[in-house]
């Protein structure tokens, strides 16, 4: 724990996506327990327009990895508590170049359990071993069971790019909209693309708007997706910023994506999401937990979890994504509607 109220607080993580954005969970905590701080937040310069909006943030730094000189800002600035939640090679160099740190609390990586759990199958990670409770910790603060820490983005901007706005234009129509994540960047991590078209399609006869996100690399796959899908299934892959994707999921009624960073950004900014576990599981610590409601489908498969992070290759031809069918994630998703009635 933190004996003192740190005044002044310097918090790193650089990376991935998905670990960016549970560091919101830490940003509430602090500001609830430390009213009257000033909190800095230093990430990869990609990551920066998820917190444009973020009140609870003194300021938001974006530093590359080739970066060498840091802002004077930063370096000279006596910081009370400086917290390294990317714990690696990286986030050490940057941290030598902070002269005055009072207190430094560091994000424990449990090699070991990962290993074991990858290799012979043994143990699994306890409840105390999510990212969000490792954040807290790094952070001095205690992790209360009987309420779960969301995390949650701010994103104020309700205007859409103009041509994007024609494109979904409804007249005096209001539809519901459902975002598809299919893509990753680790494609083990990939449920199968004619399955999201299966989904899509229910969505569509059920009068919803269908919406398919992904990166510039990804727009020629949604296209194809959205075109196969059917009237009314539009692709935004590639079009969009992150900050205008938190802006478009804001407005969306439900989200269904694999275990990757947009699937967490949905679930950030308020948005029921079905998120689609295959070589990575619960025991890696990114189960999702608290609100908003959320549904995990995965299958038994005896070789899970078999990377760290996804992996590309797989003997069995991704057998345990395959093993997930349309129907039940269909009727996993109706499940999260209903409950928002």
């Amino acid at each position: 724990m933190i004996e003192s109220n740190p005044e002044k607080i310097l918090i790193v993580r650089f990376s991935s996506m998905g670990d960016v954005i549970l560091v919101s969970a830490l940003f509430a905590a602090l500001k609830s327990r430390y009213r009257g701080s000033e909190i800095t937040f230093v990430t990869d310069p990609q990551y920066t327009g998820l917190f444009k909006d973020d009140h609870r943030l003194y300021r938001v730094y974006g530093i590359s990895k080739k970066g060498n000189a840091i802002d004077s800002g930063l370096s000279q600035k006596s910081w009370d508590l400086v917290i390294d939640l990317q714990n690696n090679r990286r986030s050490k160099a940057f941290l030598a170049q902070i002269k005055q740190k009072k207190k430094v609390g560091t994000f424990r990586k449990p090699y070991l359990k990962r290993a074991l759990r990858l290799v012979g199958r043994i143990g699994k990670y306890s409840e105390k071993d999510m990212v969000v409770v490792r954040y807290l910790a790094a952070g001095g603060i205690g992790y209360d069971v009987s309420r779960p820490q969301s995390c949650r983005l701010t994103f104020k901007s309700s205007v859409l790019p103009e041509y994007i706005r024609e494109q979904m234009h409804t007249g005096e129509i209001i539809r519901p909209i459902i975002a598809l994540i299919p893509f990753s960047a680790w494609k083990n991590k990939e449920w199968p693309l004619d399955r999201f078209v299966n989904v899509g399609k229910y969505f569509l006869v059920k009068g919803w708007d269908v919406c398919i996100l992904g990166g510039p690399q990804e727009m020629q796959k949604a296209e194809e997706m959205a075109r196969l899908t059917g009237h009314r299934c539009f692709s935004l892959a590639g079009k969009l910023s992150l900050y205008e994707c938190g802006c478009f999921l804001k407005k969306c009624s439900l989200a269904l994506g694999n275990d990757t960073g947009l699937s967490h950004l949905a679930r950030a900014c308020g948005v029921r999401t079905g998120i689609i576990y295959g070589p990575t599981t619960r025991h890696w610590g990114f189960y999702p937990q608290g609100e908003p409601p959320f549904k995990v489908f995965e299958s038994s498969f005896f070789c899970r979890p078999c990377h760290a992070h996804g992996g590309n290759v797989c003997l069995i031809n991704r057998g345990c994504m395959r093993a997930i069918d349309s129907d039940m994630v269909i009727k996993g998703l109706l499940e999260l509607v209903k409950s928002s009635d």
